[in-house]
């Protein structure tokens, strides 16, 4: 009996950085991180608030326009957006 190979599903790795202003406090990057995070394609997100930055890590590639909406969205301006 022929056998078709099974097809792997290819996970491309990428890293964006998107510069933030308008956070004060541990909670406004709280809150940066878990709107990241909650998009489809985002596996991760760290967000400096000394640095006014996120560090996004994507498995598919995400649009910059939907990055800078959620973040302005979670009530803050993306200055910025840098892949990595």
């Amino acid at each position: 009996m022929f056998q078709t190979p099974r097809r792997e599903r290819m996970c491309i790795t990428m890293t964006k950085r998107i510069q933030i202003e308008g956070m004060s406090c541990e909670h406004c990057a709280t809150r940066v991180k878990k709107m990241l995070e909650s998009l489809d394609g985002v596996s991760s997100a760290e967000v400096s608030l000394a640095d006014k930055s996120a560090v996004v890590t994507l498995e598919t590639d995400v649009p910059d326009r939907q990055l800078r909406d959620m973040v302005y969205d979670a009530g803050y301006d993306v200055t910025a957006i840098t892949a990595q």
